[in-house]
């Protein structure tokens, strides 16, 4: 009995252990794939993230680019040499010869001012217009920028029309404002549609305070002590005398003006420092033309004497 239970015992160790090593290979299978399975996924969830972050990083990159290109057409824009080009193109356009050759000859250097794609057909039509245009004179105005590729220039221009009559030719001179759309692509400009005609005066009626200096009003005392300092220094000034170094900081005076009258207009102090707002009168010793000046002074005093620091 004790042996027989001894030999079941050992039977159902064995089966148990048969068991346990199905469960582990069964285990370790899945834990095999398992391991797999997860290495996929994040090759593929790492080669998706690596794709995006690669087409990102080059759109960013042509952004910049585009960015770049912009700014740097954009600085042409802004520029000084726009309004050069502005003037040129406006010679060529406003000047009409009278002759059919040189009418030609216009056309084709018009032409180069324009973007490619422009007709310059649709400039102008002279066969009817039997006479020339003239440039008198062409002066800058302005120029407003419509965005980083676009900026309209103003110009004032004067002209001349001759054009001829049964019996004689007929001179006509004309005073316009001319817009001229202008574009570039960083390298150089071009007009990108006909120029419009306006008609601009830039004066006007208006009223003007201006600001009052700083500082405390002087005395009249002081007033009289300054207009004597100022006649000897204005008298020194008209003539750039040797006496001019030692009552003003300048590199220079005026030729050929004496001195008619001064008057002080304003005059205010903040301690040894003063400011002069003051009315001169010269005239030019050579043509006796009498013309007033206003000129507005730093004056500092030191040891009960004046000497001028800046003059504007």
């Amino acid at each position: 009995m004790l042996f027989s239970k001894r030999k079941e015992t050992t039977a159902k160790n064995k089966r148990r252990l048969i068991y346990s090593r199905k469960s582990a290979a069964k285990i370790a299978s899945l834990l095999f794939f398992s391991v797999m399975f997860l290495s996929l996924l994040f090759n593929v969830i790492f080669f998706t993230k690596y794709q995006t972050i690669r087409n990102s990083a080059k759109a960013s990159e042509e952004s910049v680019k585009d960015q770049l290109k912009q700014v740097e057409n954009s600085n042409l824009l802004y520029s000084d040499s726009i309004s050069v080009f502005t003037e040129k193109f406006l010679e060529t356009y406003l000047t009409i010869p009278k002759e059919e050759k040189a009418r030609q000859s216009r056309t084709e250097e018009l032409s180069t001012f324009f973007v490619s794609s422009f007709d310059i057909k649709r400039v102008s039509d002279l066969k009817d217009f039997k006479g020339e245009r003239r440039v008198v004179d062409l002066q800058y105005v302005d120029t407003k920028h419509i965005s980083n590729r676009e900026a309209k220039v103003h110009f004032k221009a004067v002209y001349e029309i001759t054009e001829e009559q049964k019996e004689n030719a007929k001179t006509s001179k004309y005073e316009t404002d001319f817009v001229v759309p202008v574009t570039s692509n960083g390298k150089g400009f071009a007009v990108y549609q006909n120029p419009n005609m306006i008609q601009e005066d830039l004066k006007t009626t208006m009223s003007y305070e201006g600001n009052a200096p700083d500082g405390e009003p002087i005395t009249s005392t002081e007033t009289k002590l300054l207009e004597s300092f100022l006649y000897d220094f204005f008298t020194s000034f008209g003539v750039s005398d040797e006496k001019l170094p030692f009552m003003a900081e300048v590199s220079g005076g005026l030729k050929d003006q004496t001195l008619q009258d001064v008057n002080v207009r304003e005059a205010v102090k903040e301690g040894s420092l003063y400011t002069v707002r003051t009315d001169v009168n010269y005239q030019n010793s050579e043509t006796s033309i009498n013309d007033l000046y206003s000129y507005e002074l730093k004056v500092e005093k030191e040891n009960n004497k004046f000497f001028i620091t800046q003059i504007e």
